[in-house]
């Protein structure tokens, strides 16, 4: 009978939390459209000005800031959540100031195979592996 229960009770843990991924995913923000803003590179915590590190995906490309510097580039989307950016560019304004992450920030577009969106998060992913985690705004 405690077996039963038990199982019942997982059972009941499996359904609640698939159907809580479900909703999740089911109102996931956009991939284009929004203002993606970065949070997490690699497995590192960041807390940035929210009007710097942004990206936005539009029919026209990718736009957005860095720590100083305009971003630009255009980027494919395909099977999978296949994402692969291309023509990437920035600004040349001096900013000692988050300078490196900045150029981080590029290489990681750069490196980016494929994507997932969890509700308001998007990941940019290497072949499995989550380069950077950027919030909705």
């Amino acid at each position: 009978m405690k077996k039963i229960f038990a199982l019942l009770i997982v059972a009941l843990m499996v359904v609640g939390c698939c159907s809580s991924c479900r909703w999740r995913y089911k109102n996931a923000k956009p991939l284009e459209g929004t203002t993606w803003h970065l949070v997490k590179v690699g497995g590192e915590s960041l807390t940035l000005p929210i009007d710097s590190f942004n990206i936005i995906l539009s029919e026209n490309g990718l736009g957005g800031r860095g720590a100083c510097n305009s971003l630009l580039g255009q980027y494919a989307t395909g099977d999978k959540f296949a994402l692969q950016f291309s023509s990437l560019g920035s600004t040349k304004m001096l900013c000692p100031e988050n300078e490196a992450l900045e150029m981080k920030l590029i290489q990681i577009l750069s490196q980016t195979t494929h994507y997932d969106i969890d509700y308001d998060m998007l990941m940019l992913m290497q072949n499995g592996t989550i380069l950077a985690v950027f919030k909705a705004q």
